[in-house]
């Protein structure tokens, strides 16, 4: 077996971490001082915090603090290093993944961290007859983004220290997907004791341990003294839901939250004109679109569909309602990524006539009438919904077709949107790891619960991309999805962001990371 460095980079990558280090410009990974209650604010509340059944950033936010993987993202990246897993090894041929397993490691109960609890979590999310499961359990992430319902056949305990994954074909993000925080390792025992309740009762080996939580208001966490890394600085943790942004960020003026996301962006001048505040931009990593039934008419009508996305000016939205953090969207992989986004992909045009004459080809001469579900929280890539879907509403109006706007709670609205019952609807995605594959088979693979685009060429193409270690043979494949999607818009592409947060200037050890899952280990309050 080929071993790999413990960072899991390539030697040039390691190079440019060193000189980094060495030139001072790498944040300081740990506190300089000691104690002190954090608290976040945020838009909406978590939906579960059992890691494995959700989809949600809010339910991340918090289940990253509580929870290790055996990889983790490294800083303001998405280069892989480790966490429960020292080190690694990978099989020649591409089909095994040898983990080696920190020593001394125990869950908040106290019981111990091995190679049984890793196989157990595994066993209990690919197996649909696993006893572990409750009804509602989806496991999204497991089968969808990362694919592992058919690629994994097998997770073997070699002993207590060392772990085997067997796949069934070679998977290019297979290190990429182990640091997800879906795949965070709970203890089997404590789960076993509740399964029913496991998702508000959350048990794992992370910084923090889980205190309370009092659902539309605030999670408790406290320091976890026996944490196998660096002790944290802080002594608590509190993770508040303020769903209006201006409320959340008056709450950070006065000091009564610690630190924010979500400000409406006509409060960045001000936010930056204060002295006690400091704004953090977080790496961009995301997308903003819009979705449409296609199991529903007329949308299943190509032509109408191309219509909406004519008939949306997302440059002047992005321009008036985006305040400088946002750029338009040609396409649904952001441009930051690297491989996968396609210059030649223009996005749709603006062309209000364009639209109408679309929408006589399509039969609708006179438009038609259509319900549109917007988020009821702020998102990175919506950072206010509801004038963004007024905006939406207003521009598709002016073509002919009337826009009922609706919403709902969050978690409903993510549970609705994933049974398809909203005939159109806002959303986005913040990736997860930084390859298009988090992006394009999330959104159309095999099993994506929420896409109603039954395209062969397209989940054929992905899953090729998919099994690929080749990264010009990847960067080819998405490069091709990414033109059909233009020409079929499954869904339409709106903005890029780089998403603003906002703290009081004691702060100190935030590092924002471009999948919008930042650890609070580091952070510590200079006060």
């Amino acid at each position: 077996m080929k071993r790999r460095n413990a960072l899991g980079l390539g030697p040039a990558a390691l190079l440019a971490l060193h000189a980094a280090n060495a030139a001072g410009s790498l944040p300081l990974a740990f506190a300089r001082g000691e104690g002190g209650i954090f608290v976040f604010g945020r838009g909406g509340d978590s939906v579960k915090l059992d890691p494995a059944v959700v989809t949600d950033g809010e339910s991340f936010r918090a289940t990253d603090q509580i929870f290790d993987r055996l990889l983790a993202f490294d800083g303001s990246t998405t280069n892989i290093r480790p966490a429960l897993a020292k080190s690694w090894d990978i099989g020649p041929d591409g089909l095994t993944y040898v983990f080696h397993l920190r020593e001394g490691v125990t869950f908040h109960d106290g019981t111990p961290f091995n190679a049984q609890a890793v196989k157990w979590n595994f066993d209990r999310w690919g197996d649909e007859n696993s006893p572990w499961r409750n009804a509602t359990d989806s496991f999204d992430y497991y089968i969808d983004t990362a694919g592992w319902s058919d690629v994994i056949t097998s997770v073997d305990v070699i002993d207590d220290l060392t772990v085997q994954f067997t796949l069934s074909q070679p998977q290019g993000t297979f290190l990429l997907n182990m640091a997800l925080p879906a795949m965070a390792i709970a203890s089997p025992t404590a789960m076993m004791a509740d399964i029913a309740n496991a998702y508000k009762n959350p048990v794992g080996t992370g910084a923090f341990q889980f205190v309370e939580w009092v659902p539309g208001d605030h999670i408790t966490l406290t320091k976890n003294p026996n944490y196998w890394g660096d002790v944290p600085g802080l002594d608590q943790v509190v993770i508040r839901a303020i769903p209006d942004n201006s409320a959340r960020y008056l709450s950070v003026k006065s000091g009564s939250i610690d630190m924010m996301e979500g400000i409406n962006v006509e409060d960045l001048p001000d936010a930056r004109r204060d002295r006690n505040l400091s704004v953090v931009l977080r790496p961009s990593l995301n997308v903003a679109y819009i979705n449409v039934n296609q199991k529903q008419k007329p949308f299943d009508n190509v032509k109408v569909r191309q219509a909406m996305a004519a008939a949306i000016n997302r440059g002047g939205i992005v321009e008036a309602l985006y305040g400088g953090i946002g750029s338009v969207a040609t396409q649904l992989v952001p441009p930051s990524l690297g491989i996968g986004w396609n210059p030649d992909v223009k996005g749709p045009t603006y062309d209000p006539d364009l639209a109408k004459k679309l929408l006589a080809d399509a039969g609708l001469p006179n438009g038609f009438t259509t319900d549109f579900w917007y988020m009821p929280v702020s998102r990175p890539y919506y950072p206010n919904p509801q004038a963004i879907a007024q905006a939406f509403a207003s521009d598709l109006g002016k073509v002919g077709i009337k826009v009922n706007l609706k919403t709902e709670d969050w978690g409903t609205y993510l549970d609705d949107r994933n049974k398809l019952k909203f005939p159109a609807w806002m959303l986005g995605w913040t990736g997860d790891i930084g390859d298009p594959d988090n992006f394009l088979f999330t959104f159309f693979g095999p099993t994506a619960p929420d896409n109603s685009w039954d395209n062969a060429q397209v989940k054929t193409l992905l899953k090729q991309a998919q099994n690929s270690s080749d990264l010009n043979e990847r960067d080819a494949i998405y490069r091709q999805v990414d033109m059909i999607i233009d020409q079929e818009v499954p869904r339409i592409p709106i903005a890029h962001t780089t998403p603003p947060l906002v703290a009081r200037n004691y702060i100190r050890g935030y590092v924002p990371n471009p999948t919008a899952t930042e650890p609070y280990l580091g952070v510590w309050l200079d006060k």
